[in-house]
Order: structure tokens, then C-alpha cells, then sequence
């Protein structure tokens, strides 16, 4: 049976546009039916006042898997902790029993639901092994993953690609042209997404230059022929032409905590990239996008003033952007849409008085802000309030 709810205020359609005195009808699949700002004449309804109505989050880049190894690498490099086969990451992951790394799964997964967030991207380390625990978490809990697999020593791509949405490879320069080619090959030939990490580095860019006589990211679109590419840290303007019309994604906390820069996100948008974004490694950066917005959208006001990208514009970093990179159905209220959105507070200390909704979303909510959050028109998670 569908119901309707009102709220003072929505993001509404996939320009996230303010609606003010929002009726949100919810069908009993779990779609949204009708988004007015005209109240029904005969539904019932239930009444969210001094809230906020948005769509949940999308973390378009995690590694969950490390989530039990939290700061373990905060003394050491970003080659140190993630290069593999022998860097810390790969040597903890090796040693951590599965009851570990499914704890630490779990409470990853804990964690994104808690703070707005019903879906993420996430590259699976481990082949076979690495793609069964995630699965056996998630089965469990109304969140929902893109599952990025990667194959190892143990497991081919053969065997690994019945079982995943898509690959999600560590670096073009682990491979040679040949063998780039044979996995987009067979990831497109069974409608798998293809994913990489490109320009995470100034030292990746560097080697790709100097193996391949071009950037990382132009081997990743004319060779790998990848759908989605991460980080971009170092991205120049030749890059930048390239991407054009693209959705990439960006980690930018993550790219602070590692020391490796700040990806050119303003530059990106500017020159017609569609940005979206990640919170990486669990072990090294908290899954809060609200985090995410916040520290985004403080460096660039830092970087390029007051005339920085909008805050509107960082909120479709983690909503609607992510919907169309990944194909989704959710990223935005609209009528047919699935029913995924929060119930934000701005009554809250922290929030009041609210006078630009967007800025107040990006500088100041935290996911103590979040009365509920629902998944396919299902309440799945409800703050307790003191």
C-alpha cells in the first residue's frame, strides 16, 4: 500500500532543486509515485516538520576490507601501506582471520548506513575469498554494493567475473597493453564495469610516461577503455581534455591523509568533467560524506575564493553523479525512482537557523543530524535521540 509523507523542505529531481511544503508519495514497491508541493485530498501522511527530504548518499570509492586495520598505517607512506603484494594493507589483510575482516566489514557497513549512505563502490581485494566475505555481509543488511573484484594468484578473472559487478584494478602500469585490452575484452563481452586507479601519484604518472610514453589516464580510456576512473590526483590539463563529458572519482580526504595533493576537482568540473566521490581506504579515512562535502568544499573556497563551486554542485558529487556513473535508481527524488532518501533535522543546535539549505548541508550537518534514513521506502535506520 503507498503512503505519503510531508516535509518543510526537499531536494527535489535530479537538479536537486528546493521544494518547499513537499508531499512525497511512496509506492508499495518502493518507488517514488509522485513528488508535489499540492497536498493529497484523501492519503494519510506522516509529518517530518524543520526537516530535510534528500536522497541518500553514494560512496562512489571504498575498500571496506581493511575497515579492522584503522590508523595501522598512519606512520608510513602510500606506497608503504597499499603497493602490492608486500605493502602493509596486503601484509594485515594476509594475517586477519575471517572473523576479522567480517567484523570490520560489517562495521563499515554499519558505519555508511548510520550517515546517509544506501550504496558504495567498492574495490575487492582477495579474488574469490575477498568477494564472498563482502557478500556474506551485505546479504544481511539493506545496503546495497557495486562489487569491484580483483583477480590474484588464487583466482582468474575467468572465475571471477560471474561473480562481480566489474573489476577494479589497482594501476594501468601493471599491465601491459595486451593484457589491459584482454580484460576490458572480456569484462564488456559480459557487461562487467571496468574501474582503475589513474594519477593517485605524481610517482604513477611519472611511470607511465616513462613505459608507456603517455599519462595513466589516457591508457586507461584508449587501452583498459575503463568506465570508471578513481583519484585523478594528478590529472593535468591534457588529461582534463580527455575527460571531458566523463564521471570520474575523486577522494579527496583520503588523498590528504596519504600526503600524495589534492585532486583538481574545481578544474575538473570546469573543464566539463562530472566529479564524483569516495572515501577510499576504511583503515585510513572515516566512510562520512558529510565529512567528505565538508572538507571539499572549505579547500576550495581556500583554493579559489568565494566564487568556489557551489555547495549544490558537492552534494551531486555524492547523489546524482554516482547514480548515472554507476547506473542507478536511486540518486535522486523523482517520480519512478527508487524510494532511497533521508530525513535530515534542521532544527538541531548545530543547524539553526538555516539560510541556504545547500551550504548548511555541505558546512555543517553531520550524521547526528539524521532522523531516518529508508531504502526502497523502507525505514531502515532511526537516530536515538537522548
Amino acid at each position: 500500500m503507498s503512503y505519503t509523507i510531508y516535509t518543510d523542505f526537499c531536494l527535489a529531481g535530479r537538479k536537486l532543486d528546493l521544494l518547499e511544503e513537499a508531499y512525497i508519495t511512496i509506492s508499495s514497491e518502493g518507488y517514488f509515485e509522485k513528488v508535489s508541493s499540492e497536498a493529497p485530498k484523501s492519503q494519510i501522511y506522516s509529518d517530518f516538520e524543520d526537516c530535510l527530504i534528500l536522497p541518500t548518499f553514494i560512496n562512489a570509492h571504498t575498500h571496506v576490507g581493511d575497515s579492522f586495520a584503522k590508523e595501522m598505517g598512519y606512520q608510513y607512506s602510500i606506497e608503504e601501506v597499499v603497493e602490492s603484494p608486500h605493502g602493509l594493507k596486503h601484509r594485515l589483510l594476509a594475517d586477519a582471520s575471517k572473523d576479522e575482516l567480517i567484523s570490520g566489514i560489517r562495521d563499515a557497513c554499519l558505519e555508511m548506513l548510520s550517515s546517509g549512505t544506501s550504496m558504495f563502490a567498492d574495490f575487492r581485494e582477495g579474488g574469490l575469498l575477498g568477494m564472498q566475505l563482502l557478500d556474506r555481509v551485505i546479504k544481511d543488511l539493506p545496503i546495497k554494493a557495486v562489487r569491484l573484484g580483483r583477480p590474484n594468484q588464487e583466482t582468474t578473472l575467468e572465475e571471477l567475473i560471474p561473480i562481480v559487478d566489474g573489476v577494479g584494478l589497482t594501476s594501468t602500469n601493471n599491465y601491459t597493453d595486451e593484457e589491459l585490452k584482454e580484460i576490458s575484452s572480456k569484462c564488456k563481452k559480459n557487461n562487467k564495469i571496468v574501474a582503475v586507479h589513474v594519477s593517485e601519484t605524481e610517482n604513477e604518472k611519472k611511470i607511465s610516461y616513462e613505459k608507456f610514453g603517455y599519462s595513466d589516464v589516457k591508457r586507461a580510456l584508449d587501452v583498459l577503455e575503463a568506465d570508471v576512473l578513481v583519484h585523478l590526483t594528478h590529472a593535468d590539463q591534457e588529461d582534463m581534455q580527455l575527460l571531458k563529458g566523463r564521471e570520474v572519482v575523486c577522494c579527496p580526504r583520503a588523498n590528504a591523509y596519504f600526503g600524495v595533493g589534492f585532486p583538481p576537482v574545481e578544474e575538473l568540473v570546469n573543464a566539463g568533467t562530472r566529479v564524483c566521490l569516495g572515501t577510499d581506504n576504511v583503515m585510513a579515512n572515516s566512510l562520512d560524506l558529510f565529512r567528505e562535502m565538508e572538507f571539499l568544499g572549505k579547500t576550495l573556497r581556500g583554493r579559489h575564493g568565494k566564487n568556489a563551486l557551489h555547495s549544490k554542485k558537492i552534494i551531486e558529487m555524492i547523489t546524482v553523479n554516482p547514480a548515472d556513473l554507476f547506473n542507478l535508481s536511486s540518486g535522486w527524488i523523482e517520480e519512478g525512482r527508487c524510494a532511497d532518501f533521508i530525513v535530515l533535522n534542521l532544527d538541531a543546535p548545530n543547524m539553526r537557523p538555516v539560510h541556504d539549505i545547500y551550504h548548511s548541508v555541505v558546512h555543517r550537518a553531520k550524521p547526528e543530524n539524521i532522523d531516518f534514513v529508508y531504502i526502497k521506502g523502507k525505514k531502515v535506520f532511526e537516530r536515538e535521540h537522548i
